[in-house]
């Protein structure tokens, strides 16, 4: 199977966590987490439609400025996810600056700011020199984002201060078996995205596709097609260890191909975690484990073990991999 999703963390577990997922049939990209993002290309940045923000400590929020710079000729709008705070936070950036000159730039910034039951949806666009517009609120059920192949989730967490965490699911993948394609002598070409829509949107069987001068019908052609369980991806950081809070991670990232978790503090430290409501390298394996994850990536370290960088991984996977 093709994947859809290619993901990396862009930084260092010591860094600022930041993961880019690239969406490939879209050429599109998606960012979890808003920090320093300087070791992206430009043309990384470019694709880049949709940011999915945890919260706006500076570790987590800094990069917005670079961002912005790099987008504010772009046609294509920047959709920006975050906790309920993420709309002040934003326009008090965009007022740092003056915008007498960019009247004639294409950039649109959508903002959407998720409390517990409602989501607030609010514009900043260079053609009116990104002051507010206030599009009200809709009611909340847990999906940010639903299309045609992608959906992005998320659950309200604790880290002293509301903070988020994200899932990224393909509804279903589909590939097309080449040795069904040869056995009915067909060519590859345009037709097979159309095919692919049409399979994924479950048209009629008797839907037309010309091919080669020919007609086939949806019902002829099914055979080629190979449906498989589309991609998981889950991304948490900056969690209070409480039951609450792992309960709430445990359901959202269920059953993930990839999770992205923090193990800011080892074990033996569990009572710093506490007090600085963080998740411990044992508790995302535990976590991983419980939802059957079946790639666990741990980041977001404390820079105490610097002396130590293999620790929190080590401890994580230990208990992952635990019966």
């Amino acid at each position: 199977m093709k994947p859809t999703f290619h993901h990396r963390s862009i930084n260092d577990p010591f860094d600022d966590p930041c993961v880019y997922v690239r969406v490939l049939r879209e050429k599109r990209a998606l960012l979890f987490d808003l920090g320093y993002t300087n070791r992206l290309k430009p043309n990384d940045i470019q694709k880049i439609t949709d940011v999915f923000v945890t919260h706006t400590h500076i570790d987590h929020f800094i990069g917005f400025d670079s961002l912005l710079r790099a987008l504010l000729r772009r046609e294509t709008p920047l959709r920006i996810f975050g906790p309920s705070n993420i709309t002040e936070c934003i326009e008090g950036k965009l007022r740092g600056y003056t915008w007498n000159l960019i009247k004639e730039y294409p950039l649109k910034i959508e903002v959407f700011g998720i409390n517990e039951n409602h989501i607030s949806h609010v514009g900043f666009y260079a053609e009116n020199c990104f002051n507010r517009t206030d599009y009200g609120e809709k009611p909340f059920d847990g999906t940010l984002l639903k299309e045609e192949y992608l959906e992005v989730k998320a659950a309200r967490l604790t880290h002293q201060i509301p903070c988020l965490c994200f899932s990224l699911k393909e509804d279903f993948h589909i590939n097309i078996d080449k040795a069904a394609l040869n056995r009915l002598a067909l060519p590859v070409g345009p037709w097979l995205s159309e095919f692919k829509r049409a399979v994924r949107e479950n048209a009629t069987d008797n839907t037309e596709f010309k091919i080669s001068g020919r007609i086939y019908t949806k019902k002829e052609l099914i055979e080629i097609a190979m449906i498989t369980e589309g991609q998981k991806i889950s991304y948490v950081v900056d969690s209070s260890i409480d039951e609450e809070n792992i309960r709430k991670i445990i359901t959202l990232v269920k059953d993930s191909d990839t999770l992205y978790c923090e193990a800011y503090f080892l074990e033996e430290d569990r009572e710093r975690a506490i007090e600085r409501h963080h998740l411990t390298a044992k508790t995302a394996g535990m976590i991983a484990r419980e939802a059957g994850v079946k790639n666990l990536v741990v980041m977001h370290f404390s820079p105490k073990y610097r002396e130590c960088p293999d620790a929190p991984e080590k401890e994580a996977i230990m208990e992952y991999n635990r019966e």
